[in-house]
């Protein structure tokens, strides 16, 4: 049973109940009865016992067929506007998402750039920096009182004084 289930009708009328009823107007339970007429041969409907003792008090009538087609017709209406609902707030969701992975992309585009222009900078500073020690040490070695120059001017005596020694022996 749905909400609609009750035991007043829409309209607050005593003659409709909208749905399956769940008791009677007189606040009694409701049976369910199998009709024995020739109009309606073997159909059920609802009804209270107090309603089939005194037949001329107006109790809740109610055909089972009917209330369980309005029933599923009020549940099919609830599901459409569920659907109808959920898929609104689907939409919501799916655009909400896109502008954050939009803004989320635009930032990690500009992190990386950021990023990448830092690098290069610190390689250019580690580029002078290495240039300048090698400048330094070549200039160090190379000089005339540097260690090379020093060691080279020894090597080109010993090597004249050798060939010297050899010529004259």
């Amino acid at each position: 049973m749905t909400s609609s289930s009750s035991s007043t009708s829409r309209s607050g009328s005593r003659k409709h109940v909208y749905g399956v009823p769940s008791k009677c107007w007189c606040g009694k339970a409701l049976d369910t009865w199998v009709s024995e007429t020739k109009e309606n041969p073997y159909r059920r409907f609802y009804r209270c016992k107090i309603a089939l003792q005194n037949k001329s008090e107006a109790h809740l009538f109610k055909w089972v067929d009917e209330a369980i087609l309005y029933e599923r017709l009020d549940l099919l209406h609830d599901f459409q506007a569920l659907s109808k609902d959920f898929s609104a707030q689907l939409q919501s969701q799916r655009s909400l998402l896109l502008s954050r992975d939009e803004e989320m992309m635009k930032q990690i585009k500009d992190n990386l750039l950021q990023m990448s222009t830092m690098l290069n900078e610190e390689t250019q500073k580690l580029k002078l920096v290495i240039a300048a020690k090698d400048n330094s040490h070549n200039n160090s070695i190379f000089t005339t009182n540097g260690p090379i120059t020093k060691f080279t001017i020894a090597i080109a005596v010993i090597g004249a004084m050798s060939s010297i020694y050899w010529k004259l022996i």
